[in-house]
This record gives structure tokens, C-alpha cells and sequence, in this order.
């Protein structure tokens, strides 16, 4: 019986299987939470740009209304939309020295999901305030 132990102590075969089933998951895990972390920034970046766009489109005379920014808004997110949810939250004002602006908020989140493993939604928010032309 010793023998039969120590001959099974020195085989060799099989152990780069077992290797890879110990090491497989680890590295799908990272893999993944490096996709999902592009993404995200690729969303994030998106969000930044469509809000950008739209704070210059709101200084441009005649002054668009609340629905133009909204659709300029929407269609600036491009292939973002497909990633997570976001929309534009719209604020008039006047400053302190009689100056008019627009509150532009774009507010979203990103679900991260590692197909196995469902971690929940990222917020996603960006600001801009546009003075408006008189």
C-alpha cells in the first residue's frame, strides 16, 4: 500500500489541469472586471461629452427649449445608451449680476455584471451651467 502511495506521490500527469481549474476563474473574474471598468469609463466619458454638447447648443441664439436640450442630450450619448440609463435634468436661473442661465444635469447609472456575478449599478452624474444669450 506504501508503494502504491509513494508511486501516486510522484505522477506528474494531471497537474497542469488542475492548475487551470484553480486558475481559470481567478482570471475570468479579472478579465471581466476590466471589460466592465472600460465601460464604465467609456459611459462615464459619454455622459461628460453629451452633456458638454448640449451646454453649447443652450447658448445658441434663438434659445432652445427644454425638449430641444433633451433630444440634443439623447442623441449626443451615441452607442452609450445600450450600457445604462441616463437623463438630463434642466434648470433655469439668474445669476447675482442679472445674468441668465441653464442648469444642465445628465445623471445615469451602469450595472456591472461579471455574468456570474451581478454587482450592482454605478451612478453615473455630470454638470454644466450655460449662460444664455439676451
Amino acid at each position: 500500500m506504501m508503494k502504491r502511495l509513494l508511486l501516486l506521490r510522484r505522477d506528474r500527469k494531471g497537474a497542469a489541469a488542475v492548475e487551470f481549474g484553480l486558475a481559470f476563474p481567478v482570471a475570468m473574474t479579472l478579465i471581466l472586471a476590466v471589460m466592465n471598468f472600460g465601460i464604465y469609463l467609456y459611459f462615464t466619458n459619454s455622459m461628460s461629452a453629451a452633456i458638454d454638447t448640449t451646454a453649447r447648443s443652450a447658448i445658441l441664439w434663438p434659445t432652445p427649449n427644454d425638449s430641444q436640450l433633451q433630444t440634443n442630450f439623447e442623441n449626443s450619448l451615441l452607442t452609450a445608451k445600450s450600457f445604462g440609463s441616463a437623463k438630463l435634468t434642466v434648470t433655469h436661473g439668474v445669476s447675482g449680476d442679472g445674468r441668465k442661465y441653464v442648469d444642465l444635469e445628465g445623471t445615469g447609472s451602469y450595472k456591472i455584471n461579471l455574468v456570474f456575478l451581478n454587482l450592482g449599478s454605478v451612478p453615473v452624474k455630470s454638470t454644466r451651467r450655460a449662460f444664455v444669450q439676451t
